[in-house]
């Protein structure tokens, strides 16, 4: 993965004091303005990234027409998607997808010794030493329940969190904290907080007087969510009539983040206080309560705790005042059981893990896996830092390296805000987007959700700016930098990412395929079933409008066009590498392309880090991995185009493509290693192939460049399958055992097993190699041995360790890096349901 690691970062203390699908009959006919501007990345974007607020509705508009549609379909998307969970980077947190607004969130620390409000827990942290922790179950847009296993302080967390529709803003949600010792018979001491803040613009009406004891409601309001009441209440355990202690502050805006370092700064301050009055034999209980006071003027900001020693029970409900729907501790109940029976049988109905023969213990490892994703989703908003002076020409000072070398006078400058709506790879590590992870995440959020992935999908082609680039990694904002070395922060917008949401949206292309023909056969038997009707979108099924309705779908895919085409363009242009220039003979001139940013030992545009490249960086290199990943980005644009009617495009794409894989033989496949590899250039410029076999020759198969009737795919499967190269009992390795480079270095992508390839293996497999061509009996055997061996070697680390892993050994297969890593490691889940082949 193209990640840097990440460390926390010193902030300055609180200041207390003073401070071509013809069969769907698709016309084009959208409501969105296809000449409408591309935005540019530092202008300020719509702050919820959705079809509502990004659309352009014609002058025409007609309460009864399919403008109608359009419209209701995206604001019921908004009611549905406005709250949830979206703080991936803490353990447990809420905010609505609007910037500069409510935020709440959980703490707690052990009050067994006075050292433990030194480890209060409250962003994810891999340190924190946690048994387990992670959604069980979880619909990425109705509720949740999560369980953190908190060894250190031998107490097991559960978070559920539901929302009640109701009301044009949203409507209303509840979140149940519950927890219980881990090792009975051991003492369990604790305290938790809850902080409620706007930050923003808004208020919260606040009365210390109310905050006595259990329950304490209050009101407030905040822009786009209009009038509110919270209620925090203290539900079930002995503990329940204990005092509750608050404390309450104003805080400059954009800091509601650093709640954490405001409450230490708090505690800090009451145990000098306490110690100067001459109070030295407290309890750690006693000495850290918060003060029961407000600092600063008016709170944005006000934290309650609760201790506890036994097993306890608090809720936090949030009332829209514009909803009839009231949430109470008895629709929790409720609501929460019947959002678990109908997660338990929408995921059957989705994944067919029972009917495929999975045990109880598996299909639970799947949904938790799956659940951690799309309840991982976040809202982020802020400004990026980018670099956009101008580089030197190629040519010129090639011996310098990294994008800061490459420029005669660096210049990062802040960006306008901005806003994300995304996965992200890892809670702990990589709580942030990644464009390399997000198109992998989108492929099993896409099967569970069609409409939440269209959502995301589009969200970050609104990050694009007019030249097609897109930022591979998305920092937005002081709390996302916070936990990034400032050596990484800066874009480059000559920096590139694999395009993998082009994975995400050739998914969809199927799914809609699919849809279409099973529409076409109700049809056909002379079903009077509406496939859709505006009433179904703004009351049942919100996650599959674009599926159901083809009007819809080729709105959709009209809006997004222009921008994928863009990408397109982009990517073409800047990465485009010599040919002829180096005397290579090939049937295209122009179609070859290399990674720009590549320094001695790393390529990191390409994800595939320190994945051995040529010895040295040069602008004669080409690129395999990349050539098939244009290609792959052509072969999706030509489905599109052919629906939206570009026909032009249609056909300059199809010349496009044939040159593609025409050049993927012509220049990369090496007769004298029988692999597909690189290719760069001596001190003579005479052109030569670089073969370190592994991930990058696999390519052109990986993403269905390689025809089933070549010999050189039994070439391709003979270097999968050898164990005395890529084959292990875990997976794929990454590089080949025969190579100088295997497992040394840094060794992240020199050997160790990597999920988003294997799937692609397997996937690819499926579709393109084992029913087709001489070597489907060989493709076939690969596919179940590969698929098999993942889906255990994962299950099985998951078991010993609670967790999902960012990579896997290849010789003990234990999972190895960061986690939990409920990104793309999660596609395991595709490739249960994916089922054997016969």
């Amino acid at each position: 993965m193209n990640k840097p690691g990440t460390k926390a970062r010193g902030r300055s203390s609180f200041i207390i004091v003073g401070t071509t699908l013809v069969f769907l009959g698709i016309v084009a006919r959208s409501v969105v303005r296809a000449d409408a501007a591309i935005p540019d990345a530092t202008d300020p974007m719509d702050a919820t990234n959705s079809f509502l607020n990004n659309m352009h509705i014609t002058a025409d508009f007609d309460g009864n027409s399919e403008e109608m549609t359009s419209f209701a379909a995206a604001a019921a998307q908004n009611q549905s998607l406005l709250w949830g969970p979206y703080r991936p980077n803490i353990y447990f947190g809420t905010r609505p997808r609007l910037p500069d607004t409510v935020m709440t969130g959980l703490m707690w620390y052990g009050t067994q010794d006075y050292a433990g409000v030194d480890n209060m827990r409250h962003g994810c942290e891999e340190r924190d030493g946690f048994e387990k922790y992670g959604w069980l179950k979880g619909d990425g847009r109705t509720f949740g329940i999560q369980q953190l296993k908190d060894t250190r302080n031998n107490v097991e967390l559960t978070t559920d969190f539901i929302k009640i529709p109701g009301g044009d803003l949203g409507g209303s949600w509840g979140a149940r904290i519950s927890g219980k010792p881990i090792r009975e018979g051991e003492p369990m001491s604790i305290a938790a907080m809850y902080y409620i803040g706007v930050d923003g613009e808004g208020e919260l009406k606040l009365d210390p007087s109310q905050f006595v004891e259990s329950p304490i409601t209050f009101d407030g309001n905040a822009k786009d969510l209009g009038d509110f009441e919270f209620t925090l209440e203290q539900t079930k355990g002995a503990n329940k009539k204990d005092p509750v202690y608050f404390f309450g502050a104003g805080i400059p805006s954009g800091t509601l983040w650093r709640v954490k370092d405001f409450v230490r700064e708090v505690i800090v301050h009451k145990t000098q206080e306490l110690q100067a009055a001459g109070e030295v034999n407290l309890t750690p209980r006693e000495l850290y309560s918060l003060p029961n006071q407000f600092f600063n003027g008016k709170p944005a900001v006000l934290v309650f705790q609760m201790n506890y020693d036994s097993e306890f029970e608090f809720e936090i409900r949030f009332n829209s005042k514009s909803s009839p729907n009231p949430v109470t501790s008895t629709v929790i109940d409720t609501e929460l059981t019947k959002a678990v029976d109908a997660f338990d049988e929408r995921f059957e109905k989705t994944f067919h893990l029972e009917k495929h023969g999975y045990n109880d213990s598996m299909i639970e490892f799947a949904k938790a896996t799956m659940s951690n994703l799309v309840s991982g989703i976040g809202y982020f908003y802020g400004s990026a830092v980018v670099d956009e002076s101008p580089t030197y020409e190629d040519g010129q000072n090639d011996h310098l390296e990294g994008p800061v070398a490459r420029r005669p006078n660096p210049n990062p400058k802040v960006t306008a805000p901005a806003s994300l709506f995304s996965a992200v790879p890892s809670r702990s590590f990589f709580p942030r987007g990644f464009y390399w992870d997000e198109g992998f995440h989108q492929t099993l959020i896409g099967q569970w959700d069609n409409d939440l992935s269209l959502e995301i999908i589009e969200s970050w082609f609104n990050r694009q700016d007019q030249d097609g680039w897109i930022q591979r990694e998305q920092i937005l904002g002081d709390e996302a930098r916070s936990r990034v070395p400032a050596e990484f922060q800066v874009q480059y917008p000559e920096h590139a990412n694999p395009p993998t949401l082009f994975k995400a949206i050739s998914l969809y292309l199927n799914r809609l395929h699919n849809a279409s023909q099973t529409i076409a056969a109700n049809t056909h038997e002379g079903s009077k079933q509406t496939p859709f009707e505006t009433e179904n979108i703004l009351k049942h099924d919100v996650t599959n409008t674009r599926l159901i309705n083809s009007a819809l779908a080729a709105e959709y895919l009209t809006r997004l066009y222009p921008k994928l085409k863009l990408n397109y363009d982009w990517m073409r242009a800047t990465m485009r590498g010599g040919i002829r220039e180096y005397g290579r003979q090939s049937r295209s001139r122009v179609e070859g392309y290399r990674w720009n940013g590549r320094t001695l030992t790393h390529t990191l545009t390409s994800g595939l880090d320190d994945y051995p490249r040529a010895p040295s960086p040069s602008v004669g290199e080409l690129h395999v991995d990349l050539l098939s990943w244009i290609g792959f980005m052509n072969r999706n644009l030509q489905s599109i185009a052919a629906i939206v009617g570009e026909e032009d495009d249609v056909e300059e794409l199809e010349d496009h493509y044939k040159a593609i894989v025409a050049n993927v033989d012509d220049l990369h496949w090496s007769e004298e290693h029988k692999a597909y590899c690189d290719l760069t250039v001596d001190s003579e410029d005479i052109s030569y192939h670089v073969c370190h076999k592994g991930y990058i020759s696999l390519f052109p198969m990986l993403l269905g460049l390689v025809d089933p009737e070549s010999e050189k795919l039994g070439h391709v499967l003979d270097l999968m399958y050898d164990p005395e190269e890529m084959w292990s009992p875990f997976g794929l390795r990454s590089l080949s055992k025969k190579d100088e480079s295997f497992g040394t270095g840094e060794n992240y992508w020199k050997g160790p097993v990597w999920i988003n390839i294997n799937y692609l293996a397997v996937h690819s497999l499926r579709e393109n190699y084992i029913s087709k061509g001489p070597y489907q009996d060989k493709a076939k055997k690969i596919y179940n041995e590969l698929r098999d061996n993942l889906i255990n070697n994962i299950y099985n680390e998951y078991e010993r360790t609670g967790y999902v892993w960012e990579q896997y050994n290849d010789t003990t297969g234990y999972g190895q890096r960061s986690h939990p890593f409920t990104g793309w490691t999660s596609m395991v889940v595709l490739m249960m349901q994916m089922g054997r082949a016969e």
